[in-house]
């Protein structure tokens, strides 16, 4: 039994306004559209997205025809068009890999909006790491991207 401690910070500018930019995270049809690590291979479904203090983001994610993973998330800050942050329990069928805190804070730079996201990660017992965490946020942000320029 081992925990491995990490920060994650990653910092990512959008063609999108702030009020647009927000949104595509408290709306669950356009979270659902964007908020996926992996490649073409896997999909994504939410099972629950209560965008409030208090509420509770659940979606299972992963390659197509392997076990999936989870992500279990409880919001515990949202001011509106400037921070979320969310604790998240990451597991693999019943077997938890990770917990964190993560704090997403938006920004106008111009016409653009930035997103600092910081992740402050726990990883167990070996079964997740900050590398892969860390792609796994790129992965999603390169999602955003595009949809921010289509919605």
């Amino acid at each position: 039994m081992s925990v491995k401690h990490n920060t994650i910070v990653i910092e990512r500018k959008f063609n999108a306004d702030l009020r647009r930019t927000f949104a595509a995270w408290r709306e669950t049809e356009a979270l659902a559209k964007w908020y996926l690590p992996g490649d073409a291979t896997w999909s994504s479904q939410f099972h629950e997205h209560d965008f409030r203090v208090g509420g509770r983001k659940h979606l299972s994610f992963g390659p197509k025809g392997e076990e999936p993973y989870s992500e279990d998330c409880r919001y515990e800050d949202i001011i509106e068009n400037e921070r979320i942050v969310f604790t998240m329990t990451v597991l693999q069928g019943s077997k938890a890999l990770s917990a964190s805190l993560i704090t997403a804070e938006f920004a106008s730079v111009g016409s653009q909006t930035q997103i600092t996201m910081t992740e402050q990660m726990a990883a167990l017992d070996g079964l997740d790491s900050s590398d892969e965490r860390t792609a796994g946020w790129h992965e999603v942000f390169d999602r955003l991207g595009p949809f921010l320029s289509t919605a």
